[in-house]
């Protein structure tokens, strides 16, 4: 079962401290700090500092969070980074139209 326990828009810029200290708040408001077990996200580059910054905020509390056993790539986002490759290999895209073709919601 999902559930989405919180939200947050970050103002500024989108940094491993801002981004850790928005998922430190949300486990600690709802008292899950030393109940996670993984965390779901894309591949972009700031995901992986995120991690690495909620690993040591948990080694300040003495919890045991992994970045390299807790972090699961999202499963559509791997599947769509595969067929975006896949038809440039076949020639059905050029190189540089993967970045222009984004799944919208008129798309879906």
């Amino acid at each position: 079962e999902e559930l989405l326990i919180d939200f947050h828009e970050i103002i500024s810029e989108p940094s491993r401290a801002n981004l850790a200290k928005a998922v430190w708040h949300t486990l600690e408001l709802y008292g899950l700090k030393s109940q996670v077990m993984a965390i779901v996200c894309d591949n972009a580059s700031n995901n992986d500092t995120l991690l690495q910054a909620l690993r040591e905020k948990c080694a300040d509390e003495g919890i045991n969070f992994s970045t390299t056993h807790s972090y699961i790539h999202c499963l559509p986002h791997i599947v769509h980074l595969a067929a975006m490759q896949l038809l440039e290999d076949i020639g059905a895209i050029k190189p540089n139209a993967k970045k222009n073709l984004r799944i919208t919601e008129d798309t879906k």
